[in-house]
């Protein structure tokens, strides 16, 4: 049962900083009102309880020196209308009798027939000065009665009693209790109106914050003013603040404005540093096309020394010289087509993103890379639909993630021509799309990955490659440009069948 419940989850819900503040200081203000009203209540009681009885035992004891004369002279009369008028002075006296020394009733205030089963109820002992006694009248619609019984001269000619009505105590307490409740509430109002205007003053600061780092937007820094966190300059966003105490939410949002002015330059450096190895990438690959390169030149060039040999042997065959010259103008135009695309990859591109077609981008690199598949004797094959959707995207990086993998391809390919010389050397190139993301697809029949190592193809300086095949780079770059591009790429190899390389990027909108 232990082991259940410590495996059990929280539940997680949120509850924003000002409903917390807001609630707690309710709590607490509802908490204390609750056990003040309590204690002041009891209290209230008790004081009004007090002074009743003793108010009580002054009537009594006032009664009890006023009638001595009427009982010694057995002035019933007189005796009778004294009682009567004190009674008929405070309304709250319910009644008042007299009683002789052996407890027989002599005079009394009830103006009907007299409830016997008082007589007994609260009687003196010996040498008592008073006795104060509740009682409950069943005859009189259950009247609960504060019975006082006072001794007329020590209790030699009789016992005076005097009822007040202890509903009238009970509802001194309540009218007191209900200014306190009024007084209570008044100040729960207050409490809550504090709260929330003191839960406010707290969280606004920090919803601030939390709205500038939600609308920090990474591509922008350097390009945009970096936005500043400016809380407390103004009451209620309307009246200069003079004079301001500083706390730990200013603190925390002036340190929060040093982050973002250390976070900018600090992605400006990133950028720059990225921008570096990226162009250093570049120059690399560049280096392990020279040779290809060279031969994608001199093959025109050669052409071109072939026709201006036979133009010169026979300048008047006007008819060869035309044949020759339009080979001459082809052959220049791939060298010029080749020198270009090799300038334009080489060269330091912006990082503006823009329309582009990816057939366009595979061809261009498919361009470069064409002498090694002639040498190692690959085929290509490509599906790429006309009707592809346009991509939002940086041309020069996206060249170089297609050209980079064209060439792990291709090393793989030859990796595994060593050792298996007569296997299959194919790529296939296709591209899909649905309503959100171009789906491109290069697959290759090289040797493969060890599924222990797929984790790791994407870290820096980690290949898989000869030594003095690669940086160990290449991949790690084509992650970090596609993870800008908002893409994604994923690979999925088998050691010694191939490898497939998925890559996904959003369609141009």
């Amino acid at each position: 049962m232990t082991l259940f419940i410590n495996n059990l989850k929280p539940v997680r819900f949120r509850l924003p900083l000002f409903w917390k503040f807001s609630i707690a200081i309710i709590t607490i203000v509802m908490i204390f009102g609750s056990i003040n009203s309590i204690l002041i209540y009891n209290n209230v009681q008790r004081s009004l309880q007090s002074e009743t009885e003793k108010r009580a035992l002054f009537i009594a004891r006032s009664i009890s020196n006023q009638i001595i004369p009427s009982i010694l002279f057995e002035d019933y009369i007189t005796l009778q209308n004294t009682i009567n008028n004190i009674k008929e002075i405070d309304e709250n006296i319910f009644y008042v009798f007299v009683v002789d020394n052996k407890n027989k009733l002599i005079v009394h205030t009830f103006q009907s027939e007299f409830p016997y089963s008082l007589l007994d109820a609260n009687s003196l002992k010996d040498n008592q000065t008073s006795k104060t006694q509740l009682l409950l009248l069943k005859d009189f619609k259950e009247e609960l009665i504060l019975d006082i019984a006072v001794p007329i001269m020590d209790g030699r000619i009789g016992t005076v009693r005097v009822g007040l009505k202890e509903s009238s105590i009970i509802s001194d307490v309540q009218q007191t209790v209900n200014v306190f409740w009024l007084m209570v509430a008044t100040f729960l109002a207050i409490g809550i109106i504090g709260a929330f205007v003191f839960a406010k003053f707290i969280t606004k600061p920090i919803k601030e914050i939390q709205n500038v780092a939600d609308n920090i937007d990474l591509n922008q820094i350097g390009k945009n003013k970096i936005p500043q966190i400016k809380i407390r300059e103004k009451f209620l966003n309307k009246i200069k603040m003079l004079f301001r105490a500083e706390d730990e939410i200013d603190i925390l949002a002036d340190k929060f404005n040093q982050m973002i002015v250390r976070l900018d330059q600090a992605y400006q450096d990133l950028q720059k540093a990225q921008s570096t190895i990226i162009q250093s990438e570049k120059l690399a690959t560049v280096g392990t096309l020279t040779a290809g390169l060279a031969h994608e030149i001199n093959n025109p060039v050669a052409g071109l020394q072939n026709c201006i040999r036979r133009i010169k042997n026979d300048p008047s065959n006007i008819q060869q010289s035309i044949k020759y010259l339009n080979m001459m103008e082809a052959a220049i135009d791939k060298i010029e087509k080749v020198v270009s695309n090799l300038l334009n990859f080489t060269r330091r591109q912006s990082t503006d993103f823009e329309k582009l077609s990816i057939n366009e981008i595979i061809e261009n690199s498919l361009l470069l890379v064409s002498h090694r598949f002639e040498n190692a004797k690959i085929s290509i094959t490509k599906n790429l639909p006309l009707n592809l959707p346009a991509i939002r995207a940086n041309k020069n990086q996206l060249e170089q993630v297609i050209l980079n993998l064209f060439i792990n391809a291709i090393d793989a390919i030859e990796e595994k021509s060593k050792t298996q010389p007569q296997c299959e050397k194919r790529i296939n190139i296709s591209a899909t799309s649905d309503n959100y993301f171009l789906i491109i697809k290069i697959e290759d029949s090289g040797s493969g990955i060890p599924e222990n190592l797929l984790d790791k193809i994407f870290d820096p300086f980690f290949t898989t490659k000869q030594p003095g095949k690669g940086t160990g780079l290449g991949l790690s770059i084509v992650y970090n440009i596609i993870e800008s591009h908002n893409g994604k790429i994923r690979i999925e190899s088998k050691e010694g069948k191939g490898t497939s390389v998925i890559i996904s990027i959003p369609v141009y909108k």
